[in-house]
């Protein structure tokens, strides 16, 4: 299908390029590639936008949601480092938006879909690096990208070629045919000919690039470059911007200093490093005094603090009791004064006293107060006399009353006597009336022949308590056979909930079964998607979703290939390491090496393993050390007479100023006076003696005029020639080096320098190795995060598990509820039973007491009880008080 857009309004979905100028679009100057030009089509909520460069920058604005950061994921850094992992094409670190989200997300409703990103950059031909072109180049660099919803994979083709895209010039590179759908990867590689390539790897492609666009760059350089670009593509960098991060990563993007300068530089630090480590020491010593001054003040001041605390005890224990002493005395006196006011108000009440005792006594021998007594004792005869006559005429009025009394109750002791025996008819026809209701008719019968009270109301209770028991049976058997009812329906109400809760739980049991049907297919689903997507966890797709419902299974064969690529990774890594530490401690030897080039003024030949003898104890030199060169001497000779020498021994064969033999040892000694005289040329015709050697001119010079010199080695027991060749005695030979480096200061400099500079060198070299095993390592250990991340982000079983653990519990509930259900339907035919046995019972009982079983009819005989009773009790009472009427009547009229 066509690109089509998914929004309404696409101006505010695209991000809004630097208005074109005339340079807008236009190479870079002085050779350097700078970007021109991009695009993207069908992507995201792109159609086909283009974005123009000005002078190699692009600004995009827009508000929130227009799509800036979604075009640089796109664009930069993808199209260089051609990496599909969404960490690296968020510009936010995240995972969430992936390249598949970008083609197959956010509304799309098709089943695949394919777009293209590109980036285009230019040069003109007017500077350094363009070669022989006179016009601009331009190369472009793009991806084809392709989605489809049955996978979560993304097929990618990146391709690279020197075509422009859609410029409307001849030989442009039309990403779309005709009708407007993007090309495939067949149609891509057609229109790119021969003037480009699809690439087979993402590597392919990074190397063309980096080859193309970076040309001096390495591939730790490209990496740093792309992590810079990382890092700089942040949104709102300023906010969260870590300047040493910052520091490091545009570091990593410079080129290697040179050696020289580093080393100096580093003689530099060493140096301030041991200045810095005195300062130290002098500021460790300052410190050390400075606490041992505060040490010793603190101590003065701890002294000084405890005897002024004493004495500050004892001035303030004498204040203490000074003060003391000063209220005790005050407190002392004003005891003794109010002592003194005691004792004379003591003295004054004693007195009072006295006197009120003496008056009391005169009062009472008083003749006055003896007749006062009297009076007062016929005053209470004189009250009791009249009480008792009262008394007296009150009783008497009461006897009269008393006797009018007793006939007005003797009148109506008769009247009373009658109305109570009407009364007591009366009661007699209800009563009998009533007992015809509860069946006590025989009973009132019996009660009504009884003449005695108390009889006829035992009776009476007897026969209303019997009929209350009978009742209370027929109302025992028929609550049983109630409550038995009201059981089994209950049963059945039990019953019937619990086939509701059954259904309930069949239901959940299919529900939670088929969310688990649904989790065990999408983890089957994500476990396959997640295995296609790792790169260097290797885990077996199908294996995977085989075992989906496995949550073991699946982490024994995750952990199985793990293990795989972890033990690959740590192979790789030890012999990585391996080969470093090999690396690191040959160039450790030749940094040493080169340091004692550097510290040594002259370089001696190579010792031979045959020789123990310490020279430093000897007197003299080696030959080497004793001669040079005749000014003139031409540098192929120079380098042939000291090689001829080397080659022989007697170039370090060593001088004694006195031609002595030292003491016995393994070494080689040149002596003049052993060689025969030459009768030609010597080595005295090209050699001088160094002045102020620590042998004498004269013998060094002996030496040379009898080793015999020519063009080829003379026929001589000693001789050298200018060509290499030597000769001792019967032995001879012939060697060659390219130029001398012993014989003379200068030549020994040189030499030195020589050694130095090809010790740099390898050591340069080796750095180089050990920069590509760092490279190694450093890929090693990101294939190993990227492993420890790939396994990180395998599917979990958590929501399997738990589905799993919801239908075990759905099915141990349905299990429980069909346990339920037969019990209830156990406990509906156990009460089935007792409800018939009971009510064969309450219709015997019934029947035999003559009752009804029907509740109400029972309430109405009871209510008939009661009132039979009650109208039984009235009838007795009036019946007795009738009789005592009588009885009362004639008592009184008699």
């Amino acid at each position: 299908m066509p690109p089509t857009e998914t929004a309404a309004d696409p101006s505010r979905l695209r991000p809004v390029p630097e208005p074109a100028t005339s340079a807008a679009g236009e190479p870079g100057r002085g050779g350097r590639w700078q970007p021109t030009r991009a695009g993207i089509i069908n992507i995201w909520r792109y159609y086909d936008e283009t974005f123009r460069f000005h002078g190699g920058r692009l600004l995009l604005r827009g508000a929130n949601g227009t799509g800036k950061s979604k075009a640089l994921e796109l664009l930069l850094p993808f199209l260089f480092d051609a990496n599909l992992q969404p960490s690296r094409l968020s510009t936010f670190g995240g995972t969430e938006r992936t390249m598949h989200w970008n083609l197959m997300g956010d509304g799309y409703e098709g089943t695949n879909r394919v777009g293209y990103v590109w980036l285009e950059f230019g040069r003109s031909g007017d500077g350094a690096g363009a070669g022989d072109k006179a016009g601009p180049e331009w190369f472009t660099c793009g991806a084809r990208l392709q989605a489809s919803t049955n996978t979560r994979n993304v097929g990618v083709a990146y391709f690279t070629t020197d075509q422009r895209v859609d410029t409307g010039e001849h030989g442009e590179l039309a990403l779309v045919n005709a009708a407007g759908r993007p090309l495939t990867r067949k149609d891509l590689v057609s229109a790119i000919g021969a003037r480009g390539e699809v690439h087979e790897t993402a590597a392919d492609y990074r190397d063309t690039v980096r080859h193309t666009l970076f040309p001096g760059f390495n591939q730790q350089r490209f990496d740093a470059l792309i992590t810079a670009l990382l890092q700089l593509r942040t949104p709102k960098l300023s906010e969260h911007l870590d300047p040493a991060v910052l520091s490091t990563l545009l570091s990593r993007a410079l080129p290697p200093l040179d050696q020289g300068d580093i080393t100096e530089i580093a003689e530099g630090f060493e140096r301030l490093d041991r200045q810095q480590q005195e300062l130290r020491d002098l500021d460790g010593e300052v410190d050390a005094a400075d606490r041992l001054a505060a040490r010793q003040r603190t101590y003065a001041q701890r002294v000084l603090r405890a005897g002024a605390a004493a004495l500050i005890a004892a001035t303030s224990t004498m204040d203490g009791l000074t003060r003391k002493a000063r209220e005790s005395e005050q407190e002392h006196e004003a005891t003794l004064a109010r002592l003194e006011e005691v004792a004379e108000q003591d003295a004054a009440l004693e007195s009072e006293a006295d006197q009120r005792s003496a008056r009391i006594e005169v009062l009472t021998n008083l003749d006055s107060y003896r007749e006062g007594r009297e009076l007062e004792r016929l005053r209470s005869e004189l009250d009791t006399a009249r009480h008792r006559a009262g008394e007296t005429r009150r009783r008497a009025d009461g006897l009269a009353r008393r006797a009018e009394e007793d006939r007005e109750k003797a009148d109506s002791a008769v009247e009373d006597a009658a109305r109570r025996g009407r009364h007591a008819r009366q009661c007699r026809d209800d009563a009998e009336h009533a007992a015809r209701i509860p069946g006590l008719t025989a009973a009132f019968e019996e009660l009504d022949s009884t003449g005695e009270p108390e009889p006829a109301r035992r009776l009476l209770r007897a026969a209303v308590d019997g009929r209350h028991e009978q009742i209370a049976e027929v109302r025992r058997v028929l609550a049983t056979h109630t409550r038995a009812v009201s059981e089994r329906t209950a049963a059945e109400q039990r019953l019937e909930s619990a086939r509701a809760d059954l259904d309930s739980a069949e239901a959940a049991v299919e529900r939670r079964r088929r969310d688990y049907d649904a989790e065990l297919a999408d983890l089957t689903d994500r476990l396959g998607t997640w295995a296609h997507a790792c790169v260097e966890l290797a885990a077996d797709a199908d294996a995977l979703a085989g075992a989906a419902g496995d949550p073991m299974a699946v982490v024994e064969l995750v952990n199985s290939a793990h293990g795989r690529a972890a033990d690959a990774i740590t192979r790789a890594e030890a012999g990585d390491q391996a080969r470093r530490d090999a690396l690191a401690g040959e160039r450790r030897t030749l940094s040493s090496d080169r340091e004692k080039l550097r510290q040594e003024a002259d370089l001696p030949p190579t010792a031979p393993h045959t020789r123990d003898l310490d020279r430093a104890t000897l007197d003299g030199a080696p030959l080497w050390r004793l001669v040079y060169f005749r000014p003139g001497v031409d540098a192929a000779v120079q380098a042939g007479v000291e090689a001829a020498l080397e080659a022989s021994g007697l170039l370090d064969a060593w001088m004694l100023p006195d031609g002595r033999m030292p003491m016995p040892g393994n070494d080689v000694f040149a002596e003049p006076d052993r060689t025969a005289p030459v009768s030609g040329p010597s080595l005295a015709d090209v050699l001088e003696c160094e002045p102020g050697a620590p042998v004498g001119e004269h013998r060094v010079r002996l030496l040379l005029e009898r080793i015999a010199y020519g063009p080829h080695a003379p026929d001589h027991p000693a001789a050298v020639g200018a060509d290499g060749g030597w000769r001792l005695a019967a032995a001879q030979g012939r060697w060659t080096k390219p130029e001398p480096a012993y014989i003379g200061a200068t030549a020994r400099e040189r030499y030195r320098q020589r050694r130095i500079a090809d010790l740099d060198g390898r050591i340069a070299d080796l750095d180089g190795r050990i920069a590509a095993a760092d490279t190694a390592l450093d890929e090693l250990a990101r294939r190993r995060g990227i492993l420890d991340e790939e396994l990180a982000r395998r599917p979990d079983h958590t929501a399997l598990e738990e589905a799993r653990r919801a239908l075990r519990r759905a099915e141990a509930d349905h299990a429980a509820r069909g346990d339920a259900v037969a019990r209830a339907e156990t406990e509906v035919s156990e009460w089935e039973h007792k409800v018939a046995a009971v009510l064969h019972e309450l219709t015997a009982v019934a029947s035999e007491r003559g009752l009804s079983a029907a509740e109400e009819a029972l309430d109405q005989v009871a209510e008939a009880l009661t009132a039979f009773r009650a109208q039984a009790d009235a009838w007795l009472a009036a019946r007795s008080d009738a009789g005592a009427a009588g009885r009362r009547a004639d008592e009184l009229v008699g």
